[in-house]
This record gives C-alpha cells, sequence and structure tokens, in this order.
C-alpha cells in the first residue's frame, strides 16, 4: 500500500464521520451550522490535499488513476458535507 493511500483513507473516514456526529451552533434567530462537521471536513480537506500532493510526488507528476478517482470522489464528499454543515437551519 502507496504511503499517501492512508492520507486518503483518513480524508474518507473524516467525511465519513460527519454522517454520525453533529455539534449544532446557534448563529442568531433560531438558526444552527453544524460547527463539528465543518471543523472536521477541514481537516479531511488537508489530508486530501496532502495525500493528492503525495501521490504526485510519488509517480512523477502523475496520480494513479485509481487514487484520482477516489481523490475526486472524497472532495465531492468533503464539498457536500461542508454545504450542508454551513447552510443555516
Amino acid at each position: 500500500m502507496p504511503p499517501y493511500a492512508l492520507q486518503l483513507g483518513i480524508a474518507l473516514a473524516l467525511a465519513g464521520l460527519t454522517w454520525l456526529v453533529s455539534y449544532p451552533w446557534a448563529i442568531g434567530g433560531g438558526r444552527h451550522v453544524d460547527a463539528l462537521d465543518a471543523f472536521l471536513l477541514v481537516f479531511a480537506l488537508v489530508n486530501l490535499r496532502l495525500a493528492w500532493t503525495a501521490a504526485n510526488a510519488a509517480n512523477g507528476g502523475r496520480a494513479p488513476a485509481w487514487f484520482v478517482l477516489l481523490g475526486l470522489g472524497a472532495a465531492a464528499l468533503i464539498a457536500t458535507g461542508m454545504i450542508g454543515a454551513l447552510t443555516p437551519r
């Protein structure tokens, strides 16, 4: 297993963890955002970025196709989760 696969796994785990945990934060007017999800998704995004950089560095500037597909899927999960977490309810 390449070393950057662990970072990609951590990013996916953090993005998946947001479906299980939440911490509503009142922003006024009876509206809430999910502060814990946003916090976890920032760390997921950092791990994804580190993994992407490592995958490109290890393979001469081109990440493997499986990594690109999983990385784009993780980025979509992170973006969807962040929109959901920061949309006032």
